[in-house]
């Protein structure tokens, strides 16, 4: 009969295994890097070595190590030692927890590239790549996350973990771009999480980091949050502590850490904004020469709708959905390290946007009772709201002295208005959304008519459009189209003012667009066309009849 005692199964075992396995056990037997799993009901060394250890064989030695004398006991709540070398590491999945923009994936060696889908489970080897506007969040069995940035590429290389779920393998390779990094803690575990490039690789044990790796440059640049960072290559290495980065370069050591730059504040930013593109002032951060501005829906930042750097000390985003938001921004010293982070909560409300204004002209004279008010039209399925205030301040709206919805880009004052200073402003409303963000008021004056009051004639064919002024825009690129699509503009031009003057347009509907350009250059996205209408010419017939009655009058 077979014994079924702790000397039975190991006489079973061969020599070389035998010794194999004392080995392994002797230099275990005080590594720092050992479990503790608590017995369970039920548990036996051999259905734990099944279910938990690379060989079955290894439930011998894991009773020596333990000091427990019968195989076929092992009260339940015993405390366990389990070194991490014996335990079975199988393939863990990655989860794609969050995609935006362009991203993509390639699973295994010759799978083709696809869309990268939220929730898509990965297996190593993959590949992700990430676009001018792309982002994507990649979730470990662990629990740890990696937020890859814009314009990035990566390799999952290894993805292993523990049946008891107590430790893992990571290893990821950084081709190109950015990486956010929060690692779960692995303890004494002996888990790794790595990740190289050809500039150095970077290990940790648990912490919070990013990496930024220029291809075209060879550089490698690590900011440590929380924990430590080793970071090391053939010629050296170098650990960053926490608030602390570095520097590595191909084919040298990677540069001792220096502290990161505190975070920008945000105090004097508004929190609700109603004009894009985002483009405000901040206060400067010594020793800072550039700043980065990412907006992502919530705090979890696992995608990032916009990321942009700036030389000068702005907040700077692009095309933002309707909604909040919330802001981080970072300043970067001239190593290119990035610094801690502000956040701050933002809410966008800039659609629909409002139209251009058309009459009356900015500082207008008119003589008219109920002058009439035109502005562009945008998508059909919009209205507007048109206010009209006395005076020429900005509190003038608080009161307005008449308001109007009406479904086109036309209205005419509801009542006869007094002689003073007036102001004028117009909203679209969506019948969905409601009303969008008011445009920029423009100023009238209505007077009496009388022999002191001269009225210029209207020019055929000349117009004046106006529209908002954007913060901190130093000029304005227009143009004109006879279709929406503005693929042949019949104009396109520059001003520093926020309106132009239209001269010898043919009679007919035209569109118009508008885009803001900052001091910098930096040009924002188009404004919604606009439609506008000039009216034909008085016809030569009449003008001739006019002249007949002074001949008329003598008979």
């Amino acid at each position: 009969m077979a014994k079924h005692g702790l000397l039975g199964h190991w006489s079973r075992l061969p020599c070389w295994l035998v010794f194999c396995l004392l080995s392994s056990f002797l230099c275990n037997n005080v590594s720092a890097a050992d479990f503790i799993y608590t017995v369970q009901p039920g548990d036996h060394p051999w259905n734990l070595a099944q279910r938990y250890l690379r060989h079955m064989a290894l439930g011998a030695p894991l009773l020596a190590l333990n000091h427990i004398p019968d195989d076929r006991r092992i009260l339940p709540g015993t405390r366990l030692r389990i070194p991490q070398a014996w335990l079975k590491l199988e393939t863990a999945q990655v989860r794609l927890l969050a995609a935006y923009g362009a991203t993509s994936v390639q699973s295994g060696g010759n799978a083709a590239e696809h869309p990268a889908e939220p929730g898509a489970m990965l297996r190593a080897p993959a590949r992700l790549r990430t676009g001018a506007d792309g982002s994507a969040t990649l979730q470990f069995a662990d629990g740890s996350r990696v937020l890859m940035r814009r314009d990035s590429e990566l390799l999952l290389r290894q993805t292993q973990a523990s049946a008891l779920g107590q430790t893992s393998l990571i290893s990821i390779e950084l081709m190109r771009g950015s990486l956010e990094n929060q690692v779960t803690p692995l303890g004494n575990t002996g888990g790794r999480f790595e990740i190289r490039t050809p500039a150095a690789t970077a290990a940790v044990r648990g912490t919070a980091f990013r990496l930024s790796f220029d291809s075209a440059a060879g550089v490698l640049r690590t900011e440590v949050l929380e924990g430590a960072v080793n970071v090391a290559n053939r010629t050296g290495e170098a650990t960053p502590q926490a608030l602390q980065g570095n520097v590595s370069r191909t084919g040298a050591a990677p540069a001792p850490p220096v502290a990161l730059l505190a975070a920008p504040n945000l105090d004097g930013l508004p929190a609700r904004i109603e004009r894009l593109p985002v483009d405000l002032p901040v206060a400067p951060l010594a020793g800072a020469v550039a700043y980065r501005t990412q907006v992502a829906p919530d705090a979890r930042f696992e995608v990032v709708t916009s990321d942009e750097t700036t030389l000068a000390a702005r907040v700077r985003a692009r095309e933002l959905e309707d909604g909040s938001h919330v802001l981080r921004v970072r300043a970067i010293d001239a190593q290119g390290l990035e610094g801690l982070s502000a956040e701050r909560a933002l809410q966008v409300h800039a659609r629909p946007a409002p139209p251009l204004l058309i009459e009356p002209a900015p500082d207008a004279v008119l003589t008219t009772a109920r002058p009439r008010f035109r502005w562009t039209e945008g998508d059909p399925r919009l209205s507007y709201r048109l206010q009209l205030a006395a005076g020429d301040g900005a509190p003038a709206f608080v009161e307005p002295v008449d308001a109007q919805d009406v479904p086109r880009g036309t209205a005419q004052a509801g009542l006869d208005l007094p002689v003073g200073a007036y102001r004028w402003r117009v909203a679209a409303v969506d019948p969905q959304k409601g009303q969008g963000p008011w445009g920029d008021a423009q100023a009238f004056r209505r007077v009496l008519p009388g022999p002191d009051v001269a009225i210029a004639p209207v020019e055929e064919g000349r117009l004046i459009l106006r529209w908002s002024a954007q913060p901190q825009a130093a000029r304005y690129r227009f143009q004109i189209a006879r279709e929406a699509a503005f693929g042949a503009p019949i104009l396109d031009a520059e001003t520093e003012t926020p309106q132009y003057a239209l001269q010898d347009l043919a009679p007919g509907i035209y569109q118009v667009r508008v885009q803001a350009i900052g001091a910098d250059g930096f040009a924002g996205p188009w404004g919604a066309p606009q439609t506008f209408t000039v009216p034909e010419a008085p016809s030569p017939y009449w003008r001739a009849l006019w002249l007949l009655i002074p001949a008329l009058l003598m008979f």
